[in-house]
This record gives C-alpha cells, structure tokens and sequence, in this order.
C-alpha cells in the first residue's frame, strides 16, 4: 500500500511538502546569493581599484628625508604629486620660463617645482622666491647637437625617475606652456601615463580605424589597422609605479646611446606591441582632453575662430605647433586673461603667412 494509505490525517503528506518548499526556498536563497556575489564582485573591485588610484588628499606624515629632492618635495608637494619645468638660464632669459611662471602661480599651484640644470638659474630663481631643485645633469653626448630644446627634452627622463623612486606622482610640463587653471583638477589618475595628444580631432588624438589597400590580394585587398597621432612628450602625468619608473628608465636608456628625437622614443616605448623577445613596459595610457589640455594647432587652427560664447576655459596651452613660441604665449595670456578677442589675431594658423 502507498504512503497515504498509511497516513489517513494527510499529515505524512504535508510534511513532505513542507520539506520540499524548504528545500526550493533554500535552493532560491543559496542562488540569490550567488548572483549578489556574481553582481556585486566587479562593483567591489571597481571601488577598490578607484580606491587604489585615489592620490591621498590629506599631507602626509613626515619622515625624515633622505635626500635634498625629498626635503624639497615633502614641503612643496606634501599630497605626493607634483608639476615640475625642467629649465636652464637661457629659457629665463628668452621669457618663456617668467611666463611660465607667472601663469603658475596666477592659476594658484602651489605644488610645482623648477628643476635648474644650471646654477645660474638655480640662484636667479631663490632669489625671487619660486620653488626650485638644483640637478646636476649633463647632456648626453648623444644628444649633442640637436639644439638646446631637444638636448634638455631628453634629460626629463632620467630627472623623472628620482621624482618617481620616492613615490611622488608627477605632471611634466614643457615650459612653452601657459596654464589658466589648476591642471590637479581635471587629472582622472586612473591610469599609468595620463597626457597630451598632438592630434586636433577626436580621430587624430583619441584613435580611428585605418587600413591599407593593397589590390594584388584580390579578395582580401583591404586591411585594418588602428590609428592615432602622437602622444607630446612636453606635457604628460605619471603616476609614480613600478610600471612608470621601467619606462622612464627605457626611454632615458636609449636616448643616451641614440640621436633620437625623444618624443618618437617616448611614443615608441609606451606603443609598440611585445613580440620576439621584446617586451613593451604594459604602461596604461589616458589621452588628455584635447579641448582643456590643448595643443597650439586646436587653439589658432580651430577653437579661435569659433565664438567666445562656445569655448571653453581650457586648463593648459602647449604652444608646440608653432616656433614662434613666446610670443604665442603673451597672446594667448591676453586672450584668456586679459579678454582681448583680437589678441590671436596677427598670428597665422601654421608658421607661415596665410596658413
């Protein structure tokens, strides 16, 4: 005979079903609780690496430094993050490092630092009071004869990596440079390397698809690729890692054995792919926003001609488009402090009349 023979109350019978709701109900609950693990477990980690990349905004506790850069850094730039110039005296005397300086401070950034490559320059600027680091460094005999700019661009790789080995965060300013506003500001941290494009569009600085046609493939004739201009190694965030220091001391390593332009090294080094026994130094790259980090050619090609009412404040103006750099930069101070609409106008869009 069956069970509910046996159990005229129907009470055997009950039971089992209560066991078996239990065990759908326990069945639900242990789900749910998978799928709330499942859900929440890429929210977690994407509050711990906000967390991560998080620069302390409160000073820090002070140790004793170990060096004159440290001693330098704990009281200019006690939030680990710095902007530094690199400069020598003649850059003081052309008036492009004063400019500099002067728009630093009127943007209210306490945390910058001039590193002196000279002594001349290291007193001149004690004596008017600007935060200064004295580096004795000499250009590589590489890079002689590639002119003063590019001989003292190719120094900020090896000056780099002090600043990174003592875990200082830090902004690399080209001094042909005007800064209207706090740049800590509008900097999202979240990546290694964060910095300017000399690209003028969204597709020249942000990355487009490409290709070649090559028309004795027949059927497959056409190939992708991926696309974007270079990255300006005058203007660029670093944040202070293991990944960041590897390729400073990449770059600063070849352009000591190479004559090599120093932007081309810096792109090649952060954008060539691993392959053979190569191996890239896996940095991760954010483009500035090319309309508050703006390069000369978006400024005289395009956002000048637009009206006031559009634009945006940008945060810096790299003047790299152009040689006649400091008399861009008087113009643009004009323009954007000074509010003179006809300030820009002498200036042609490229370097040459008409253009």
């Amino acid at each position: 005979m069956d069970g509910a023979a046996d159990d005229p109350s129907g009470k055997h019978h009950k039971s089992s079903q209560q066991q078996s709701i239990k065990q759908v109900l326990y069945g639900v609950l242990a789900a749910g609780v998978c799928l709330g693990f499942i859900a929440s477990q890429p929210l977690y980690m994407q509050h711990q690496r906000q967390l991560d990349n998080q620069v302390p905004r409160r000073r820090l506790v002070q140790k004793e430094p170990q060096s004159e850069l440290e001693s330098i850094l704990q009281r200019v730039a006690p939030e680990r993050e710095v902007m530094i110039a690199i400069s020598n005296y003649n850059l003081i005397r052309e008036g492009m490092l004063t400019t500099w300086l002067e728009m630093v401070t009127k943007a209210e950034v306490p945390n910058y630092l001039v590193v002196a490559i000279d002594t001349q320059l290291r007193d001149d600027l004690i004596a008017k009071g600007y935060n200064v680091y004295y580096k004795d460094i000499s250009v590589d005999a590489s890079q002689e004869g590639t002119g003063d700019n590019h001989a003292i661009s190719a120094l900020k790789f090896k000056i780099l990596q002090e600043f990174l080995e003592l875990n200082w965060h830090v902004l690399l300013s080209d001094v042909d440079i005007v800064t209207l506003q706090n740049p800590f500001d509008y900097l999202y941290r979240d990546h290694d390397v964060e910095g300017m494009s000399d690209g003028f569009d969204q597709w020249t600085a942000y990355g487009k698809v490409g290709g070649l046609d090559d028309q004795s493939m027949g059927w497959a004739r056409y190939a992708q690729s991926t696309e974007h201009l270079n990255m300006n190694s005058g203007l660029f965030y670093l944040r202070a890692n293991e990944r960041t220091l590897g390729l400073m001391e990449r770059i600063a390593a070849r352009l000591s054995k190479e004559k090599a332009w120093d932007q081309s090294v810096y792109n090649q080094e952060i954008f060539f792919l691993s392959h053979d026994d190569y191996v890239a130094p896996h940095v991760t790259v954010r483009i500035m926003d090319i309309y508050k980090f703006m390069n000369s050619k978006v400024l005289f090609k395009e956002v000048r001609h637009q009206p006031r009412s559009s634009q945006v404040l940008p945060v810096m103006i790299h003047i790299n488009y152009h040689p006649d750099k400091h008399m861009r930069m008087l113009a643009v101070v004009k323009y954007y402090v000074d509010k003179d609409d006809h300030a820009l106008e002498p200036f042609p869009g490229g370097s040459e009349p008409g253009s």
